[in-house]
C-alpha cells in the first residue's frame, strides 16, 4: 500500500513539475520562488511562518483554481497544488 501513495506522489510532483515548466506558469513560479525568499531571508517565527504558509497556500490554490493549466485536474490536485508547489522547490 505504501508503494502506490509513493507512486502517486511522485506521480503528482512529475505533473505539477510539467505544468510548471509552461511560459503560463511563469508568475506562479515567480510566486514561490519569491514566498520561498521571504521565508528564507527573515529569522525564524513558527507562529508568523505558519500563518504565512497557509496563507501562501490558500492564495496559491485559489490561483491555480483560476489557470487554464489546471482546467480539468480533480479537486484533490488543485488542494495539493499549493503544498506540492513548496515542496517541489524545497526538493529539487
Amino acid at each position: 500500500m505504501e508503494s502506490n501513495n509513493a507512486d502517486m506522489n511522485g506521480s503528482s510532483i512529475a505533473h505539477f513539475l510539467e505544468r510548471m515548466r509552461h511560459p503560463s506558469a511563469s508568475d506562479f513560479v515567480k510566486s514561490i520562488k519569491s514566498f520561498m525568499v521571504s521565508i528564507l531571508n527573515n529569522p525564524p517565527d513558527p507562529e508568523k511562518d505558519s500563518a504565512a504558509f497557509q496563507e501562501f497556500l490558500a492564495k496559491m490554490e485559489g490561483a491555480f483554481r483560476a489557470h487554464s493549466l489546471w482546467a480539468g485536474c480533480s479537486e484533490e490536485e488543485l488542494e495539493s497544488a499549493g503544498e506540492v508547489s513548496c515542496f517541489s522547490f524545497i526538493l529539487f
